[in-house]
């Protein structure tokens, strides 16, 4: 976790806020690889009997589960392509999301070599992101 937070506070972020909304997009890549386990889930379910009620099935719980996580990545790759008509997409997700450092992004995805724009749209990225989690 980095030392150093920016100061958001013109923007309604606060640095409790802007940690956990870092922290929220630091769990993307582990939606994307539960979600992809979940995707192979076969309706094979032998010992559980439902004997009344409303009792969810284990393939049901399982199948909501990867809602709730498909629901997470979509929200944050929305707001992600929302950025710039999509132009800082890929680097948003590699750098917020996946924590590696912007001097490490291939230069070739981004649109410009100005570090300032990218981080005027990573701003605007944890902004848009802060609105749409309300």
């Amino acid at each position: 976790m980095p030392t150093w937070v920016p100061d958001w506070t013109e923007y309604g972020i606060s640095r409790q806020r802007y940690r956990e909304l870092l922290a929220y997009c630091r769990q993307y890549p582990e939606w994307k690889s539960e979600a992809a386990s979940l995707l192979g889930v076969g309706a094979q379910n032998y010992g559980e009997r439902v004997s009344g009620g409303d009792v969810p099935s284990t393939v049901a719980r399982q199948a909501e589960r990867r809602e709730q996580l498909m629901d997470n990545i979509r929200l944050v790759e929305r707001v992600a392509g929302q950025v710039d008509d999509g132009l800082w997409y890929t680097a948003i997700i590699q750098n917020v999301c996946m924590g590696k450092p912007l001097s490490c992004i291939d230069p070739a995805i981004l649109p410009t070599a100005n570090r300032n724009y990218y981080f005027k749209a990573r701003r605007l990225f944890f902004v848009q992101l802060n609105e749409a989690r309300g």
